[in-house]
Parts: C-alpha cells; sequence; structure tokens
C-alpha cells in the first residue's frame, strides 16, 4: 500500500494536469473558485476541502506564476484567505511579485484597490503587498486600515507606514 500523497504532490500534479490549458482557461478557473475561507473557519479540517478548493487555488497560483499572468492577480487577491492556515498564503506575495515584476507601480494600483474590497482576506493579502512595495501613494490608504478593528490587518498597516517613514527619513 503506497502512502498518501504529500499535500505538494497533489499540488504540482494538480499543476501538471492544467498544463496544456490555456492562459483564457487556467483564469477562468480561477475565477470560478470560491474565495478560500477564513483560516478560522472549520472547512480546513475537511480534507475535501483542501483537494476541491484550497489546492487548486495553490495550483492555479503557481501557473499564473510561471506564466506571468498579469490578469490573475486581482482574482488571486479576492479569493485568498484571512489569515494563514497551514502557512499556505506566505508565498502570494512572492507569486504577484513574480507576475507583476517590474511594474511595481501597477502592482501598489491593484493592490491598494484591493485593500479597499471591503472582504478580509483580500484585503489582509493586499496590505500585505503593500508593506513591500514602499509606494508612496499608499499611505492615506494604510493611515486609514491601522485603526482597522482586524488585529492582521492593523499590523500590517503600521508596518507599512514604518517602513515608509524608515525609508523617507
Amino acid at each position: 500500500m503506497s502512502p498518501e500523497p504529500r499535500p505538494f504532490e497533489i499540488i504540482d500534479a494538480m499543476v501538471r494536469e492544467r498544463s496544456q490549458r490555456s492562459d483564457a482557461q487556467i483564469l477562468d478557473e480561477l475565477l470560478a473558485l470560491p474565495a478560500l475561507a477564513d483560516e478560522d473557519d472549520s472547512c480546513w479540517d475537511d480534507p475535501s476541502y483542501l483537494t476541491h478548493v484550497a489546492y487548486p487555488y495553490l495550483a492555479l497560483a503557481q501557473i499564473t506564476r510561471e506564466r506571468r499572468l498579469r490578469g490573475a492577480v486581482r482574482p488571486l487577491l479576492d479569493r485568498a484567505c484571512y489569515g494563514d492556515p497551514g502557512e499556505i498564503m506566505r508565498g502570494l506575495r512572492h507569486v504577484l511579485e513574480a507576475i507583476m515584476d517590474p511594474d511595481w507601480t501597477a502592482l501598489a494600483d491593484i493592490c491598494m484597490d484591493a485593500a479597499r474590497s471591503g472582504r478580509l482576506g483580500t484585503m489582509l493579502w493586499a496590505v500585505a503587498q503593500l508593506l513591500v512595495l514602499d509606494d508612496e501613494r499608499a499611505r492615506p490608504l494604510l493611515q486609514q486600515l491601522r485603526t482597522s478593528e482586524h488585529e492582521e490587518i492593523r499590523w500590517r498597516a503600521e508596518a507599512a507606514i514604518q517602513r515608509l517613514d524608515g525609508r523617507n527619513a
């Protein structure tokens, strides 16, 4: 009896399965995915949720990074979860950066818009991205978000402002 495949093996297999699909098909599949549930949702304990929602999201993120599909940036943010269950979201920033490199202004524009969305997961990861982009245009938005009732958003906005202040000192 063979051992159960590990998460990265499942995701890699999903990437391979989709390798011959067109960019439009990849974006369509991403758009059809539901937003990931917040980290504290019990659905994360259900293996079928991982198989049918989380792993496909991660596989599609990997494909869009490899293909540099700019049209995937906002849908990836719009489907990001609030929190970081199993530390699966930490690589999202690198995916977005790889897609948009070197157009940091356009990435900042997308993230500033996404940070205003009202959806917590979208806001969280947009602010996390703004934290490293050092775009002064984000300051008013970050100042507004530093008073968020949601700790994860609040501390990232505060850190982004401190980083901007340090850069400008």
